[in-house]
């Protein structure tokens, strides 16, 4: 498994083992571990990218599935911990826009769980 799954209060975290470039070969992989929780009704998913400094346009459309994945099951992702070159790329592609991106884990649990309420 490239992607390491937590779950904290009924969402799920996912995050990479040990892996500082999120590129084409592994999208495949990644969307095979983590569209099928997506899959599911309600499911949330936090995507920790913290220890990724590089992320090719491959990833970009990996992450572009799992969440229209995650929309048309009614579930939620949320991207948190992006380095500051992820964050231009994203916002060279205006993806903020589509994209919800919190600062870190905490912040991204805390806006989960003040939804649910």
């Amino acid at each position: 498994m490239i992607t390491q799954l937590t779950e904290q209060q009924g969402i799920f975290i996912a995050e990479f083992r040990d892996l500082k470039r999120f590129t084409l070969a592994i999208t495949e992989e990644v969307k095979s571990e983590l569209k099928p929780l997506l899959s599911k009704e309600n499911t949330r998913l936090i995507f920790n990218l913290e220890h990724i400094e590089f992320i090719d346009s491959s990833a970009i459309g990996c992450i572009i599935s799992l969440v229209k994945t995650a929309k048309s099951n009614h579930s939620e992702i949320k991207l948190c911990n992006l380095s500051k070159e992820v964050m231009e790329i994203i916002n060279l592609l205006h993806l903020q826009m589509i994209l919800e991106i919190e600062k870190d884990v905490e912040s991204a649990l805390r806006i989960f769980q003040n939804k649910k309420q």
